[in-house]
This record gives C-alpha cells, structure tokens and sequence, in this order.
C-alpha cells in the first residue's frame, strides 16, 4: 500500500494509534490542532527545529527508515543538551511523496519512537502534505534548563580552556565510506561498523550536558559539533569575539578513523577538524575549573571529555603542531548549505 490509498488522515490516524508516549504533563497530544501540556515554571524552556531534506542530508539508498527516525529526534536532542537542557516535548512534519510506501513510514516512525523512549520525549503533534518529489522532514523539539545553568555561544574568556566530547570526524568517514560501496575495507569489520554507525545513528550527549549542568564547573560557551570542529569552534569564537589555539596531539581520535584515513590518503587530523555530524559536545570554561574533568565525566556518565586547547586574546584559530610549531587555520571548514564546503 503506498500513501496515495491510505491518505492523509488515515496516516494521522495510523501513527496516532501507535506513538504514545505517556508524560504527565501532556494534556492533549497529537489529534487537535495544538498540543497542550503544562509547564515547569523552575525551569526556562528552550526551542530548535531541523530540517531534514531528501539528497542533502540523507540518501534513502544509505539510511534505513528506522535510521532516519532516529536521527531526525537525535539531531534536534543535540542541540537541546547544548544548551544544558533535557528534551520533553517534540512535533513533526513530513511533506511526501504519493506513491511512498507506507511501509516505509511504519519503519520510520518505529525508529522515531526508539529514541523518544531513549531520550524520555514525548511526541505530541505534527503535519503532514504532499511533496512532489523528496521526502521532506522537519522535527521541533522543546527542552528544558535550569535558570541559572543555560549555556550559549558566547561566553567564553582568554585562558579558558576548551574540553570536547567523544572523538570527531567518525561520523565523516562513515559517510564517505556509506558514498564508496565499492572501495574495498582493509581493515577489521568492527571498525568499518563503528564509523558508518556513528553516522547512522548519533547518539546526542544528554548525560553529559546534564551532568555539567548539575556539577559545580562553570561552562562559560557550549555548542554541538554539527558542522565540523574548526566551524563549530567558529561560532563560539565570533560570539565570544576571541580567538582559539588548538593542540594537535589531544585532538580525540579512534582508531577506526585512523585505519580508514590510511586507507583513502586523507590525514585523520583533517577528518576530525572538518568533518561535520558529530555530535559531540564542545565547550569552554576556566583553565582551573578543569582540572580532573575528564576523570569525573567518565565516573559520572561514562562519557570521556578532552582539553584540546585554549581560548586566547588575539582572534582566529592557531592549530599547535605535535613538533611545538604552530599554523593558522585560515578559516574555519566545515559545511555551509548555500556554498557547499567554506
């Protein structure tokens, strides 16, 4: 059955059968013209959307359906924890083809629901209409933070450090070997799996943020890696109106991403600095703040965190090589959707 026998309303109807997610707060979910759910009045809410589009962010011939749910809730959750938040509440639209499958939706949402039950969101509305070509997706999210422990772009000082999450760059080399089929893997299986996993299905640090922001370390700019490092890092530094120095030795990077860039000829340094879809965590906060912060990030949510530099007083990025010379980064890389790679 494709969605042109099915119809609009009998989708609605179909995935209003099958997404519930029960939360106290919701009063009314999806079904109406607006969801209705009652407040935290501790807390501030914060509010994202993204778009996911057909042939520029995803390849129906490299995501499962399921993996495309999940990413789509993951992508928005990402941007919630950068702010120190947890996610509650999201709507979503689909603009679709007639002649999808309606399998294909059935998969899709299945995945969607897998993270809203692993993220605790409650889904509670949306939209749906017809595209003429692409799938269309677009997800808004709303979390919450604490009052006094919102972090932003903008506040990070000369001499803070800057820590990030994870490893960076997996998620590139999984697309690139996701967009290669034919280029033969020489290297052990798990290590293909881990690369094109991370670009599958992210998994966005809630734990992490939630935990800074409980914790007594006073973060002064967060942002989610989405773009790229040098890009990301970017946006801190324009909003901070700093500059940064990075230390090539403590950039965090697996060992599967260092197999493949044996692999293809591009130095992993170049993957992690550039490659975007991360999704790990990048902050700032006082040098001193710092100390023993990896050792508590791991005890408290299992999660590594790495100082891979500091911000200083004159503006632009400077990268300090492993022989102690050091290079500009001329500007920041990273994806720009109205001019392809900057």
């Amino acid at each position: 059955m494709d969605l042109s026998q099915l119809g609009e309303f009998g989708l609605i109807s179909r995935f209003q059968s099958r997404l519930r997610h029960e939360s106290p707060r919701v009063i009314q979910g999806i079904g109406d013209d607006c969801a209705v759910f009652s407040p935290n009045n501790g807390n501030y809410q914060v509010l994202t959307t993204d778009a996911l589009v057909e042939t520029v962010h995803f390849n129906l011939k490299t995501h499962t359906p399921e993996q495309l749910g999940w990413k789509t809730l993951a992508v928005n959750i990402s941007d919630i924890a950068a702010m120190g938040g947890r996610p509650r509440f999201a709507v979503i639209s689909l603009a679709i083809p007639k002649r999808f499958p309606v399998d294909f939706l059935d998969r899709l949402y299945k995945g969607l629901d897998r993270a809203c039950r692993k993220y605790q969101v409650a889904l509670v509305g949306g939209d749906t209409v017809a595209s003429p070509k692409h799938l269309f997706i677009n997800l808004a999210l709303l979390g919450e933070t604490r009052k006094k422990r919102v972090f932003t772009r903008s506040g990070a000082r000369p001499g803070d450090a800057i820590f990030v999450t994870g490893t960076l760059g997996d998620s590139a080399a999984g697309l690139d070997i996701l967009k290669s089929p034919k280029r033969k893997w020489q290297g052990p299986e798990v290590h293909r799996k881990k690369l094109v996993q991370r670009h599958l299905k992210p998994e966005p640090r809630v734990a992490t943020a939630d935990w800074l922001a409980r914790s007594r370390h006073k973060v002064s700019a967060m942002i989610d890696i989405s773009d790229g490092l040098t890009q990301d890092l970017g946006h801190i530094l324009t909003a901070g109106r700093v500059g940064a120095e990075l230390w090539e030795p403590q950039i965090p990077i697996s060992k599967p991403l260092l197999k493949h860039s044996l692999m293809n000829g591009m130095p992993a340094l170049d993957w992690a600095l550039e490659g975007g879809e991360d999704y790990e965590l990048l902050f700032t906060l006082p040098t001193e703040d710092g100390n023993n912060l990896r050792i508590e990030s791991i005890t408290k949510t299992g999660q590594p965190v790495t100082q891979i530099g500091v911000i200083t007083v004159k503006k632009g990025i400077r990268l300090r090589l492993e022989n102690d010379r050091s290079k500009v980064l001329q500007r920041p890389k990273g994806f720009n959707h109205f001019q392809g790679k900057s």
